[in-house]
């Protein structure tokens, strides 16, 4: 009731992300997982990311559009109970931002959004994030 041995838990989890792709071929939900000490960082960036302009199908390819519908926090574990579905299969924030990011180089050396701050801030957090620089190591 009042959180005790809530930060103790915090420290141990898993946070995971479903999002929703509405443009995507192949896969219309992305569980995405992170270590939980990271947690504020990472969702808000994305809900950050989730409301920009460059949240299109144009300049995201198929995760552009993306929604996020549920953030569950400091999970102890979880099972994935259907192997052969593509969406039931977590995907690590490393390689999740990988993909965004690949997508927004390549938008900025397109020049159409030279000078943006955000277009920086987006790039330079998820570098961070595909690299592991942002993610304590365990």
């Amino acid at each position: 009731m009042f959180g005790f041995g809530k930060k103790a838990k915090k420290l141990d989890g898993t946070d995971i992300l479903l999002i929703k792709t509405d443009e995507a071929k192949s896969r219309s939900f992305y569980l995405v997982t992170f270590p939980s000490i990271v947690a504020n960082d990472i969702a808000s960036m994305l809900k950050k990311l989730e409301r920009s302009v460059f949240n299109k199908s144009e300049f995201l390819g198929e995760l552009g559009g993306f929604r996020i519908l549920t953030h569950i926090d400091a999970a102890t574990g979880y099972e994935v109970l259907d192997e052969g579905d593509m969406e039931a299969q977590p995907v690590q924030i490393q390689d999740f931002a990988n993909i965004l990011l690949r997508r927004l180089e390549a938008l900025e050396e397109s020049g159409k959004f030279e000078d943006s701050e955000d277009l920086a801030f987006f790039l330079g957090e998820l570098t961070m994030l595909r690299d592991g620089s942002f993610v304590p190591q365990q």
